[in-house]
């Protein structure tokens, strides 16, 4: 039944006869007869019984009614609820992230943004940049390293160098373990390169971690060294730590973040307000 058809009975209700109903709604008498005729063939049961004088309610009608009751005041209630917050921040977010973003920025980003939107609910999977990019279409925003989602509006949101980290405690020796986090081959090799011509050997990873915070929680510890985006490296300790740009044939090691969304789910007020925050905590966010 559609609300209109609802809001009849109420008023059929209230006016106790056909004409007095008909006049309220400004439409004819045979016209709210009709309708009401096709209410109740599609409920199966008699709501009211005519009289020349007045309509009186069935057993079955005064259930019917209740229910119209609470349907035409919740369509009220709701038509005034969308009038007071047209254009507000609220819903749901759904945002998936790289690990590396997980581990860093966004923390930052969320605190900022539930400050300004606290009626937003946000929902956050983390995974590796190839994982959230399979499963973009499950996010109302993604943010990844490396490449481009396809099919999605990209930004780059920043583009971090990388650098080669190694513990002071290990800086006399020639075989220190090599840490290797879980990424994209072609990433890889741009590591495996530096390694080689830097240090004249083979590239042989001791460790194979699946996060580059487990790589940076390793290293804290002192067990290995490895090349890491800026981004990470920035609160190292210089004091017990020896930092160095890792450059292959003299050029930087360079990685792209984006943040990637469908151009229609911008018109969602939460989404557009999470984009703003990201692009204003990143415009602040000291590499």
């Amino acid at each position: 039944m559609k609300v209109d058809d609802y809001k009849l009975l109420v008023t059929l209700n209230e006016a106790k006869t056909l004409r007095q109903a008909a006049e309220r709604l400004f439409i004819s008498q045979p016209a709210v007869s009709q309708r009401l005729k096709s209410i109740e063939e599609e409920w199966g049961v008699e709501i009211f019984i005519r009289t020349k004088r007045e309509l009186f309610v069935t057993g079955a009608g005064e259930r019917i009614i209740s229910h119209a009751h609470k349907v035409v005041e919740n369509e009220t209630l709701l038509k005034e609820y969308l009038v007071s917050h047209e254009g507000a921040v609220e819903g749901n977010l759904n945002i998936g992230v790289s690990s590396l973003i997980g581990s860093t920025i966004l923390a930052g980003v969320l605190r900022e943004y539930t400050a300004l939107y606290p009626e937003v609910n946000v929902n956050i999977q983390v995974g590796s940049s190839p994982q959230i990019s399979n499963d973009a279409a499950d996010y109302h925003i993604s943010i990844t390293r490396g490449r481009q989602i396809l099919n999605k509006e990209n930004e780059v949101l920043f583009t971090d160098r990388h650098y080669f980290v190694a513990p002071k405690s290990l800086q006399d020796r020639d075989d220190s373990p090599v840490i290797e986090f879980f990424s994209e081959p072609i990433y890889i090799r741009l590591i495996e390169k530096y390694f080689e011509e830097r240090f004249n050997k083979k590239y042989e990873p001791q460790f194979s971690v699946d996060q580059i915070a487990t790589c940076r929680a390793l290293l804290l510890e002192g067990v290995g060294v490895t090349v890491l985006p800026e981004i990470v490296v920035k609160d190292f300790d210089t004091g017990r730590f020896n930092i160095e740009e890792a450059l292959v044939d003299d050029e930087p090691i360079t990685r792209d973040t984006y943040i990637s969304y469908d151009k229609n789910v911008v018109e969602l007020p939460q989404v557009k307000a999470f984009i703003t925050v990201v692009r204003s905590y990143i415009k602040n966010f000291e590499m």
